[in-house]
């Protein structure tokens, strides 16, 4: 910590002294080059200045994605307040405010241009060529519904415009990190255009380690992603814009590696875990079987705009398929305890109309949404050395031939305006959820032997029902400050576990009031606060139980914060951005058993912290662009330090659950040319070389957790050419 301090003011000092020796005098508030930007946003499904929105939202536009290197939802933990995320066996995982699983469904929901992305891992796909991103934190239940209790990022991609133009981007980074990017834009017609992206990457050499002679290092890949945008004016009122975007990748990214050794229970009953090789330096492994995940994207959406006057009508249709094949070592370890074979698929088509218009002194929004989603998977373990209790060449098979999802609702959201200064809101959505599973488990003792059926092939069906309901105030202090409060409910469905037979799990309720103070102060400063209290019941959790992994029902949990997020250009060349969180996020009521320790039996872990919820977490970002200086072109030196305070990842909060308070420092060096046709950056992520867990589970095979952990130090160079 010491030492990322140092380093942070050492690179405050480097850009405070191009300042002094070049800036003039710092400029009054609301001078000219010193306004910080307005940002319109969708996040209400109609368009409104963020200071104006009644709600929690963080916005990033495109230009500052590309100027700190965020390519991935991940990277955007260093942005936002309140969120974390990591990956583990090859899916990411985002929190907000301590709420969101993406085993099963995902806690924060994902959409891109408007579209529902259900499955975990469409939300871990790379965006690119984004012209800004919307976070919303808190549960989105009226206007969002299912499965937003942790709240909404929405992506929002760069439109065809009306010009040609475009840009190639290449950059080479530590680890044998290459990337390739292409983007061109065609006017076709004065009323239809066409937007291409193309986006390569290639890591060669694995973030994680392999200890054994010739093992095979992971955490790398190569991944092709392209997208193709075309939007017609039908009309003067009627506009059509077709997305179609395709991504294929392979390599060792599903893994984990061990925590801690095995313990002496483990070893008794299976003995062959006396004298393996358990290497525990952080991104270690010691797997010998195969890891391969190759992963296959098609998705594709409509989105049909019609003008009436003060009144708007979109009809938005998506459809997703996604095929994920994986090889997997569930053991990191140097022999064969049970390696695993993973086949996933989907397809997915959602559908939504919704009408916002305003009348008189309501402004309203009103829609549908229908989904309909269907999953096969498959999940095959051997066991070559046996595992208590099953012997040998024991072979342990879940099998979920259709797993079927439609979901319907309704909602209606409107803002009365009373006078100029004061409105009050109100909305609310009825949903029902009908799910469908079909599944077959067995157990085979020897390749030629007999099926055993733990799970005889069975149907199992269940269906949902929610009314989430939305309240709320809004107050006008001033021209440029407001107040609010809203109270809100929140509903994640409930499900089938798929390792389990017709074992169900029950849907996750939350309740919110949330408080919140927005300004903008002389042009140049924008600072907004929030506090929030949340009573949740039923809330979802994952745990690893023998050799299956189960999503179980939290009784009840209490979580409450504040967040302070801003920005200050005291000058022209000087831009300030940060944000602080403080949570208390902890269960109220629970008992549960931890597979590690079941000789304590069901332990009540009441007052214990929730997962992913740091007491303490803060992003502060400083950037200094010069005047004209090198071939006439402007310098822009920028650092970014991320801090997050002790952060629990199993609810027993015990000393081996725990990663401790940690700092990450990103850099950039940018050069942009006179008419910013070209740019370099010189970058450096984790600049530290600090060392820190972002997810964990754990299994009883081995008494032991399993982690994955943040990316390491990385420096690299970034090339663009516009045209």
């Amino acid at each position: 910590m010491r030492t990322t301090l140092r380093i942070l003011l050492c690179a405050s000092a480097a850009l405070v002294t191009p300042a002094i020796l070049s800036a003039p005098a710092l400029a009054q508030p609301g001078n000219a080059g010193t306004e910080v930007g307005e940002l319109v946003v969708t996040a209400q499904k109609r368009s409104e200045n963020l200071q104006e929105v009644p709600a929690s939202i963080s916005a990033v536009t495109g230009a500052t994605l590309e100027e700190r290197g965020i390519t991935q939802p991940s990277d955007l933990q260093f942005v936002v307040p309140s969120m974390q995320a990591g990956r583990l066996l090859g899916q990411t995982s985002v929190t907000i405010r301590g709420v969101g699983l993406n085993q099963g469904s995902p806690g924060v929901a994902i959409h891109v241009d408007g579209v529902y992305q259900p499955r975990p891992s469409m939300g871990d796909l790379t965006q690119v060529d984004v012209e800004r991103v919307e976070v919303l934190r808190g549960p989105q239940g009226t206007l969002y519904g299912r499965n937003a209790n942790g709240g909404v990022v929405n992506f929002i991609t760069n439109a065809p415009s009306d010009r040609f133009e475009g840009y190639v981007l290449g950059s080479y980074a530590s680890y044998q990190d290459y990337r390739l990017q292409g983007v061109v834009n065609v006017p076709v017609t004065d009323r239809l255009a066409a937007r291409l992206v193309v986006d390569r990457t290639d890591r060669n050499e694995g973030f994680v380690k392999n200890v054994l002679p010739n093992g095979r290092d992971v955490d790398k890949g190569q991944s092709t992603a392209a997208r193709l945008r075309i939007g017609a004016e039908l009309t003067e009122d009627l506009r059509l814009d077709i997305s179609g975007s395709v991504l294929t990748a392979t390599g060792p990214t599903s893994y984990f590696t061990l925590y801690n050794a095995p313990t002496a229970t483990a070893i008794a009953r299976n003995p062959y875990l006396a004298n393996i090789v358990v290497p525990l330096k952080p991104r270690r492994t010691a797997a010998n079987d195969r890891i391969d995940h190759d992963r296959e994207y098609y998705g594709g959406s409509v989105t049909l705009t019609w003008q009436l006057g003060d009144a708007q009508i979109k009809a938005i249709s998506g459809y997703a398929r996604i095929a994920d094949r994986e090889f997997r070592d569930d053991d990191a370890i140097n022999v064969s305890a049970f390696p695993a074979r993973r086949n996933e698929r989907s397809r997915t088509f959602t559908q939504e109309l919704n009408l916002s218009t305003s009348l008189g002194p309501i402004d309203a929004v009103v829609g549908a949404f229908y989904m309909r989603d269907h999953k096969y998977e498959q999940l095959d373990y051997d066991f070559p050395l046996g595992i208590a209790p099953l012997p040998a060449n024991s072979d342990l098979f879940f099998e979920t031939y259709r797993y079927l999802s439609r979901a319907t609702a309704v909602f209606g959201d409107a803002t009365f305006n009373i006078s100029d200064r004061a409105r009050i809101m109100g909305g609310i959505r009825v949903s029902r959820d009908k799910q469908s599973n079909t599944q077959r488990n067995y157990l085979q003792f020897g390749p030629l032997a007999p099926r055993t059926l733990t799970c005889p092939l069975q149907t199992n069906e269940v269906t949902f029902k929610s009314t989430t309901p939305r309240i709320g105030a809004q107050f006008d202090v001033s021209e440029d400050s407001n107040v609010y409060a809203t109270f809100s409910k929140g509903f994640k469905v409930g499900g089938f576990n798929l390792s389990a037979c017709n074992q169900q799990f029950r849907p996750e309720k939350v309740t919110s009031y949330e408080a919140g103070w927005k300004n903008r102060l002389g042009g140049n400063l924008v600072i907004n606060a929030s506090a929030f209290y949340y009573d949740y019941t039923d809330l979802q959790l994952n745990q690893v139980v023998g050799l299956t992994s189960l999503i179980t029902n939290a009784a009840a949990a209490r979580i409450k914060g504040v967040e302070v997020e801003g920005t200050w250009r005291p000058e022209s060349h000087w831009t300030i951005n940060g944000n602080v969180s403080l949570l208390r996020a902890k269960f109220t009521s629970f008992l549960n058993v931890d597979s590690l320790a079941p000789a304590l039996g069901a332990q009540d872990v009441s007052g214990n912290y929730l997962s992913n919820a740091p007491k303490l977490s803060a992003n502060l970002g400083v950037a200094y662009r010069s005047d004209p200086v090198l071939f006439d072109g402007r310098i822009t030196a920028r650092a970014d330090l991320s801090y997050r305070s002790k952060i629990y990842f199993r609810e027993f909060n015990d000393a081996l659950d725990q990663q401790d308070a940690y700092a990450v420092l990103n850099a950039s060096l940018i050069w942009d040319s006179p008419d910013d046709t070209y740019r370099i950056r010189l970058f450096a992520t984790n600049l530290t070389g600090e060392d820190y867990i972002v997810r964990m589970g754990s299994s009883d095979n081995f008494g032991a957790r399993f982690v994955s952990w943040g990316a390491p130090r990385q420096v690299g160079v970034e090339l663009r050419a516009n045209f």
